[in-house]
């Protein structure tokens, strides 16, 4: 009797496990395909869809926290900032500090928008908190140098860099970081024997790095040589390609140089798209491919249409195409102030758009 009763309890406890564990699954299920909801939402433009989604995906799983929420929480603050809700990105930041107080990404991701807000005290005792909880991430010195530089607080954001130095090591990882460091801190020798001994242990970004360096000190020839190492070594990005089709239109190889911007543009992750686009359509110009500038200026002016110089070159080539096609052919995306603008630019007139600073 006593064995049935066991045998009777063990087998309802495992049962009740059972449906447990597999409303837990299904849960988690459901969390990670709204996870990916907010991803695709995000992609695509729509942040309040994308911050519901995550909303949802974190209300699945009440309880304890794991890394699974907190990396939702990441992308929830990334798509309220992106969306222009600065102050919640803040407080959702800010939830991942209460539950963590070491969590050195939400108080660097934190002070970034603190710095955009105009809070510039909040940012750097961010800023102070992510470097004491990830003092050994060159990337994080660099990166909060960066965003005090973007902001005038160049010599503040050089103390973290000088600080970066604590970090010793003898990696071809840290050669190359201490040798981005000295360049961005604008100590080229420096940066050129850090570099060298990255090289030296086979480091693939040192060539960017070093290119760079050689570039800032007016060697464009020695700087061709490791962007092209960098770029043959199959790890370039759109911002090597965009280095290598410079040079060549300093050289005045506009064929040469679209080669690599295309490239470049075609891209999956591409961070200096608006350089790239304005390279092209000078390029395109002085090969003589209108149609393919035509193309190109029409999206340049739809995402950057405080943009003069791009919307005085929109004018100058929708001109020359009305002229070998029919006016219905044409899109007007010219606003009432650039009408008024004289349609009479030459290719190297264009040359003003890479005055143009790149957001």
């Amino acid at each position: 009797m006593n064995k049935k009763k066991f045998t009777y309890i063990t087998a309802l406890t495992l049962l009740s496990f059972t449906l447990m564990t597999g409303c837990t699954n299904e849960r988690r299920e459901n969390q990670t395909a709204y996870r990916q909801i907010g991803i695709n939402a995000m992609e695509s433009g729509d942040y309040a869809g994308a911050v519901d989604a995550f909303n949802s995906a974190l209300g699945q799983c009440i309880g304890k926290i794991t890394e699974n929420e907190l990396d939702i929480c990441y992308y929830k603050a990334a798509a309220q900032y992106a969306g222009g809700d600065s102050a919640g990105a803040v407080d959702t930041y800010t939830a991942i500090i209460d539950y963590d107080k070491k969590a050195a990404d939400a108080y660097y991701l934190r002070g970034c928008v603190y710095l955009k807000q105009g809070n510039t005290e909040g940012a750097v005792s961010d800023f102070d908190e992510a470097v004491k909880n990830n003092s050994s991430d060159y990337e994080l010195y660099v990166n909060i140098y960066e965003n005090l530089s973007a902001y005038d607080m160049t010599e503040k954001g050089e103390e973290y860099l000088n600080k970066a130095f604590d970090i010793k090591g003898n990696s071809a990882g840290d050669y190359a970081w201490r040798g981005r460091i000295y360049y961005d801190l604008g100590q080229y020798d420096n940066a050129q024997t850090e570099l060298k001994s990255a090289l030296d242990k086979e480091s693939v970004i040192a060539n960017l790095y070093i290119a760079q360096v050689y570039e800032a000190q007016g060697d464009s020839e020695n700087a061709e040589v490791y962007y092209q190492n960098y770029v043959n070594s199959g790890s370039a990005d759109s911002q090597a390609m965009n280095a290598l089709g410079e040079i060549e239109i300093a050289k005045g190889n506009y064929s040469g140089a679209l080669t690599y911007l295309e490239k470049g543009i075609s891209m999956e992750n591409v961070t200096n798209r608006r350089e790239l686009m304005q390279n092209l359509i000078i390029c395109y110009e002085y090969t003589s491919d209108f149609n393919s500038a035509w193309n190109v200026v029409q999206e340049y002016v739809q995402v950057y249409p405080d943009d003069a110089s791009a919307q005085r070159e929109y004018i100058f080539l929708k001109n020359r195409m009305e002229q070998t096609a029919p006016a219905e052919n044409t899109e007007e995306a010219v606003t009432e102030d650039t009408q008024a603008v004289e349609d009479t630019q030459t290719p190297e007139e264009a040359q003003t758009l890479e005055d143009t600073p790149a957001q």
